[in-house]
């Protein structure tokens, strides 16, 4: 913007209005956030990615060195997020966010109807909206370059936490049940002094906070 300061701080949050295509993704995230970074030369820029990066499923724990890539959407996010690295920012990669407005999960797993985002075996890695947002602001205020996972504590098996939530009791240990999906860790996260409110989806089911 000529003759405007830069701002000290970008941070894109969007969604493809489109669908789940590497064209519309490439739009939305790729071009945006370039342009974006063309128009303002931001201080600090922090990029909302996804945990969807991972391609792992066979029950794996995954952090941040962990391989990614090698799905259309996936890699068109990890473009992006080179585009805020090479800018000396962050990309933080979110998991499914719940909370109010978004309890699709909670609402099947109480009607015991077909559980949504992926296969009954299958681990599904989970972030409160109001957890999410305070990720994306703490690594905003910290100006912590490189990329985090922003997952809460207990990645899940749906059908055991789908379980947990119709019966309130917790949900039991992986063991050794063939499982598919990928457990996220969000260590490197809560290493730069964040933490989730919602350990749990059953902590947010006990409060109501959805």
């Amino acid at each position: 913007m000529t003759g405007q300061p830069s701002p000290d701080l970008l941070i894109h949050c969007l969604s493809g209005k489109d669908g789940r295509n590497p064209e519309a993704y490439r739009t939305v995230y790729c071009q945006t956030l370039h342009n974006l970074l063309e128009l303002l030369d931001p201080a600090f820029t922090v990029f909302t990615s996804s945990t969807s990066v991972y391609p792992q499923n066979d029950a794996t724990e995954v952090d941040e060195s962990s391989p990614t890539g090698g799905t259309p959407t996936g890699d068109v996010l990890l473009e992006a997020e080179q585009l805020a690295l090479q800018a000396n920012g962050a990309a933080v990669r979110l998991g499914g966010i719940y909370g109010p407005g978004r309890a699709r999960f909670i609402e099947a797993a109480r009607a015991g109807q077909p559980l949504p985002f992926g296969a009954p075996d299958a681990f599904i890695n989970l972030i409160h909206r109001d957890d999410a947002a305070r990720a994306l602001f703490h690594i905003a205020s910290q100006r912590q370059p490189g990329i985090f996972n922003a997952v809460d504590d207990h990645p899940s098996r749906r059908d055991d936490l789908a379980e947990s939530i119709r019966t309130g009791a917790p949900t039991p240990a992986h063991g050794h049940k063939i499982s598919t999906g990928k457990r996220v860790r969000n260590t490197k996260l809560r290493r730069t002094g964040w933490s989730p409110r919602y350990p749990s989806i059953l902590d947010a089911v006990e409060s109501r906070s959805f």
